[in-house]
């Protein structure tokens, strides 16, 4: 990042090929839905995530990414981010998971459903840090 903290240079550019560092080619689909809304689903349907436009409200596109516990099923946990949020942060969070989903696949894990971290000792940091 050229500018730190990088959060006072805006957003960046809202490009989902940049954001979104999925395997197409490896059965990763991507689907246009409506208004503008764009999907990208894991080969087991259980990873996705979603941009989805305002156009009527200047910057307020939102990225969710979500994991559903069978595919299209119940949710297992979903994360919301706004336009606001760096696209180099956005880009690192769907690195990370994709990473997670392609170790999960190779093994008997399932990281991306179960985690023995209790939850304080995510959300204490975080709040801590603002």
């Amino acid at each position: 990042m050229r500018v730190l903290p990088r959060h006072l240079a805006g957003p960046g550019q809202a490009d989902l090929e940049t954001i979104w560092a999925f395997p197409f080619d490896d059965g990763w689909h991507l689907h246009q839905g409506l208004e503008g809304m764009v999907f990208a689903i894991s080969p087991c349907a259980r990873l996705w995530t979603r941009f989805a436009p305002k156009p009527e409200e200047r910057g307020a596109d939102t990225w969710t990414i979500g994991m559903d516990r069978a595919p299209f099923g119940p949710r297992a946990w979903e994360i919301t981010f706004d336009a606001t949020t760096p696209a180099e942060s956005l880009r690192d969070v769907h690195t990370e998971l994709l990473d997670l989903y392609l170790e999960d696949r190779h093994s008997d894990k399932n990281h991306l459903v179960e985690d023995p971290t209790a939850p304080h000792e995510v959300y204490t940091p975080l709040l801590t840090h603002g």
